[in-house]
Order: structure tokens, then sequence, then C-alpha cells
């Protein structure tokens, strides 16, 4: 069973991607402003977010694995079987 310690330290994990989400998608919202509208700079604008949401969820996995084992390997169990359901 995880201890509280594992439980507030998973929790400011969790806090802390989704505030990375925020701020990339802020940064998305001011590509999309800036920048002149084409499909090209559109998808600029996307593959940079694309990156960044690919290096967080990363990012998060690992923070997860280091401080939880076992909360990691479930989360990757639950996201392995919503992709398996499409």
């Amino acid at each position: 069973m995880p201890s509280s310690r594992d439980d507030a330290e998973t929790s400011a994990i969790h806090a802390a991607y989704q505030e990375q989400i925020k701020a990339l998608f802020k940064v998305l919202v001011n590509n999309i402003i800036d920048e002149p509208i084409s499909h090209q700079t559109d998808q600029q604008s996307l593959a940079k977010f694309t990156t960044g949401l690919n290096v967080a969820k990363r990012a998060r996995q690992l923070a997860l694995s280091a401080v939880a084992p076992t909360v990691a390997a479930a989360t990757r169990g639950l996201r392995r079987r919503k992709i398996g359901a499409k």
C-alpha cells in the first residue's frame, strides 16, 4: 500500500503535469495568434505542441516510476487498455 508521502508526491507530479499542459496550450494559442494564418504555420505550431506534450508525458512517467513503481506501472497499464479499446 502506498504511503501518504507517495500519495503527496504522486499528486504533485500529476499537478505539475497539468500545469505543463496548460503552459503548452497557452504557447500553442500564442503561436497561432502571432503567426500568419496558413496550413504550414498551423502544422508547425501543432508539431511544437505535440513534441512538448510527448516530453511532458515521458517526464510524468519517469517521475511516477521514481516515486512509486507500482503507480507508474498501473498508469501505463491503464493507458494501454485505453489505446487497445479504440
